[in-house]
């Protein structure tokens, strides 16, 4: 049998008298039974929970029952199928019920023909019009057929048949089907909103691991790349050290180490910011707060920039009260913030330009002897530099944030430096602000500090990097690195003995007795951990003072807290050796 379009089957049904849909109106009234019906809708709300293939099975079983029909079922469109929209019995229930999952054409069938008319519609004997029909048996007396509407297209339909004579369906059984038509679309429309929500919050939480774990793979990869770049600082940095002192009485060549020992210092201080951005990624960045001089905080910072501003020709001034202002806070990181925004406002103004640092306080001496509440200290740096666009003005505390034309400077950096003085700052309750006019207009920042106090102290001594001699041990297994630091502590007088593993160095200390032994954590066969437990079993050893060198942490880790006294970052600075020998 050729295939129909919708109008052609449409205009046939009618000449065959297959479509009896006036026939409804016809037919005697009855008074509807909302009791049962009211007991159907509230079977099927409790089927809601359940699968599709319940809720839709729980459903034609009510219109079987409410129209005492023969057989029931629901049409919906089959879009896996091949053909172009066929309708798939997806639930069945009376005398028919074998035929669930039968298929038939949108084109050539009752459910077609319902949904272009957009209307409920009754066939008489639609097995003698409808091809896809005709296979079904029993014998199908009556069919109402009612649509069951859908966005945007209806969903299918809900259907019942009389198998016979007899029984006829009338405007009651429409209007019930209509009913049951109406929440059938309610029910698949929740069911697919669901569906769509669901799958939008499994891709919502795919995505969110998968930004998860490319962060935490972007902080292994800097803590990784920190560590590695520490690796081959440590020994450059001392063989400078060395070198200068056996170059003392040669001008030329001190001024050529002077140029690489500028050149590493502003690699420590990148890879020093690397670090510290990974730590603040892991919560592993803290603050150890003790009282003490701003001045002395500001004399450092201004240190650690003071020779690149002359060398640049740069009027660098510093504002501070007559008054000493005694503050409880961690002064080596408030040393790095300072540091860190004088080294910026250094690299980004041009020769000749000026750089200023402006303190403002009230003198804690008015503090109440009784009044513990700190109070606030502002610092202002400013500069005549190359400012800041005002697009990248609100981004410039993230990280890698960085202007197009910066990233063109041999000393740009890695735009890490802010976030960590941001991160600084917060944790010592603070505010720190940024301006900028806009680029060629100079930048000022304001850091804002409630650490001023009325505890009294002294100034801090000058640094100095004598260190008592002493026997030291160093155990690393890269030669480069003890041999360079070997020399720097022989020129200043120490007993130093090398080794390379665990088991040399535990050779070594049969007949040398260390004061500190300096252990590499991470080393091949025996790494530091087992080394210094084998070395506190050691009687010789009992008042040897055992160092941990890390390259990734400058704090203890929960691993072997109590097999070392200290931890360094390497390479360990003078001060800090210095520190470890006199404790």
């Amino acid at each position: 049998m050729p295939r129909l379009t919708h109008t052609d089957a449409t205009n046939d049904a009618r000449c065959a008298r297959v479509l009896a849909t006036g026939k409804l109106d016809a037919r005697a009234r009855r008074a509807p039974d909302y009791a049962a019906e009211n007991e159907a809708l509230h079977t099927l709300a409790r089927a809601l929970s359940a699968s599709d293939a319940v809720m839709l099975q729980t459903l034609v079983d009510m219109a079987l029952a409410l129209c005492d029909a023969g057989s029931a079922g629901i049409s919906l469109r089959d879009r896996d199928a091949t053909q172009p929209s066929p309708f798939r019995w997806v639930a069945v229930s009376g005398r028919c019920a074998a035929y669930v999952g039968h298929i038939i054409p949108s084109d050539d069938s009752p459910a077609g023909v319902a949904l272009e008319l957009e209307a409920p519609q009754l066939f008489a004997f639609p097995k003698r019009q409808f091809a896809c029909m005709a296979d079904i048996e029993p014998e199908i007396t009556e069919e109402l057929v009612v649509p069951v509407p859908g966005v945007p297209e209806p969903w299918g339909a809900l259907w019942v048949m009389s198998h016979d004579e007899a029984h006829h369906f009338d405007n009651e059984h429409r209007r019930v089907l209509t009913s049951l038509a109406n929440f059938t679309c309610a029910a698949l429309s929740i069911r697919q909103a669901n569906a769509a929500a669901e799958a939008r919050a499994v891709e919502a939480e795919a995505a969110r691991r998968s930004l998860a774990a490319a962060e935490a793979n972007k902080d292994n990869f800097i803590a990784m790349l920190g560590h590695e770049l520490r690796g081959p600082l440590a020994p450059v940095d001392s063989a400078l050290a060395a070198a200068q002192k056996l170059a003392a009485n040669s001008p030329a060549v001190l001024s050529a180490l002077a140029v690489a020992n500028r050149q590493v210092g502003q690699l420590k201080r990148i890879v020093g910011d690397l670090l510290d951005a990974s730590r603040i990624r892991t919560g592993k960045l803290g603050v150890h707060r003790a009282y003490g001089l701003l001045g002395d905080i500001i004399k450092d910072a201004i240190g650690t920039v003071r020779e690149e501003a002359e060398k640049r020709q740069q009027r660098l001034c510093a504002e501070q009260p007559p008054y000493p202002l005694t503050v409880f806070a961690d002064a080596g990181r408030l040393t790095q913030v300072f540091s860190n925004l004088l080294w910026n406002a250094v690299k980004y103004t041009p020769s000749g330009g000026e750089i200023t640092l402006r303190v403002e306080a009230a003198d804690p001496g008015t503090i109440p002897e009784h009044d513990s509440a700190p109070r606030e200290v502002v610092t202002t740096i400013r500069d005549s530099g190359m400012g800041i666009a005002p697009d990248l003005l609100p981004h410039v505390f993230d990280l890698f944030t960085q202007a197009p034309d910066v990233r063109m400077r041999a000393e740009g950096g890695l735009g890490v430096g802010l976030s960590v003085v941001r991160y600084l700052v917060n944790t010592h309750q603070g505010e720190i602000a940024i301006h900028s006019e806009g680029e060629g207009k100079g930048t000022e920042v304001i850091v804002r500090l409630p650490i001023v106090c009325r505890t009294q102290v002294a100034h801090a001594a000058s640094t100095s990097h004598g260190i008592p001699p002493a026997r030291i041990l160093l155990v690393d297994d890269i030669p480069d690195a003890t041999e360079a630091l070997a020399t720097l502590l022989t020129l200043d007088g120490h007993e130093v003995k090398r080794a390379r593993s665990g088991a040399e160095a535990l050779s070594l200390v049969e007949s040398f007795t260390p004061d500190v032994a300096l252990i590499d954590i991470n080393m091949p066969d025996m790494d530091g951990h087992e080394l210094a437990r084998l070395l506190r079993q050691r009687t010789q050893c009992a008042s040897t003072r055992l160092v941990a060198l890390t390259g990734y942490a400058a704090t203890t880790p929960e691993r072997g807290a109590d097999e070392f006294d200290c931890y360094l970052v390497k390479p360990p600075s003078l001060e800090d050796l210095g520190e470890v020998l006199r404790g």
